[in-house]
């Protein structure tokens, strides 16, 4: 059996409140979070409370949140038919736990360990657009940021070395003595 999560939205001006010329980063998120969720085959059904006021009548514990809490109670998240957060958005990992799911699988299937090597790779080789895209991958899969971060370290790390290197063999070739720069190697 699939998994179901509800969202019982606030009213917003639209139905992910991903609108206008100011976006607010945590709904910006969420969305995308959701956007994840359906790819692994979770049902989302998302209700904004200004577009869809009879969703939140014909669930009985939503209705009685809100006449108890006022709206201020919302968003209300429910995984499977039990709450599981009120008031506040969750992230990309509590969904994932909610949902005993991996944060670490990339969404197409591809292992953090790809993802990661690849942006490294992207890193060594100067190559940018890899490197921008194969981020936004590792953080749409939901691969911890200290993880990105050490990947694209490392890709620092061994092109800085791959550059010292270069500009040695530079220097000798123009004999340059002991470490030392040649005149016009541009290394200093």
């Amino acid at each position: 059996m699939s998994s179901v999560i509800e969202i019982y939205d606030p009213a917003m001006c639209c139905s992910t409140g991903v609108c206008g010329s100011e976006i607010d980063e945590t709904l910006a998120d969420f969305a995308n979070d959701l956007k994840w969720l359906k790819g692994k085959g979770i049902e989302v059904k998302r209700f904004n409370l200004g577009q869809e006021p009879e969703a939140f009548k014909s669930n009985e514990h939503v209705l009685s949140r809100l006449q108890k809490e006022g709206s201020d109670i919302l968003p209300i998240i429910i995984v499977n038919n039990q709450v599981t957060s009120e008031a506040t958005y969750p992230d990309r990992n509590q969904l994932c736990e909610w949902l005993d799911l991996s944060t670490a699988e990339n969404v197409n299937g591809n292992s953090a360990n790809t993802t990661l090597n690849s942006l490294t790779k992207s890193v060594i080789s100067g190559d940018s657009v890899s490197m921008s895209v194969l981020f936004h991958q590792a953080k749409d899969a939901g691969i911890e940021l200290n993880s990105i971060v050490q990947a694209l370290q490392e890709g620092i790390n061994q092109r800085h070395n791959v550059t010292g290197e270069l500009v040695q063999t530079a220097n000798a070739l123009l004999g340059a003595a002991g470490g030392r720069c040649a005149a016009g190697s541009g290394c200093c």
